[in-house]
């Protein structure tokens, strides 16, 4: 008797195919956005009008790429963007108000 071979190894490819991206889907789609990780809080008065702010990563194994917009009183308006590790922070300055414009969790 001749045996295909080959043939009884495409259902199975197909199905662990399949599985993987379901998996990756649902993963994805678990995953919080990464704005909810990160927090700005103010650390200490600068002067009458200006506060010192500090934004932080609270995931614990992912960094997040982040573009934060902020001014001082009587100053012009700043935009910067850096990455922070995992559960690390990062001081940007004295400034009235600080904005949190966008936050992307890395991939790598």
């Amino acid at each position: 008797m001749r045996q295909v071979q080959g043939k009884g190894r495409a259902l199975p490819a197909a199905v662990l195919a399949v599985g993987i991206v379901l998996g990756e889907l649902c993963a994805a789609a678990e995953e919080p956005p990464a704005t909810e990780f990160i927090v700005s809080s103010t650390d200490k008065q600068c002067d009458e009008f200006n506060r010192s702010w500090v934004v932080t990563n609270k995931h614990t194994y992912r960094s997040i790429k982040v573009r934060v917009r902020w001014s001082a009183v009587g100053a012009k308006e700043m935009q910067e963007e850096f990455i922070l590790s995992p559960k690390d922070g990062r001081a940007i300055g004295c400034a009235s108000q600080l904005e949190i414009v966008s936050a992307e969790i890395l991939q790598f």
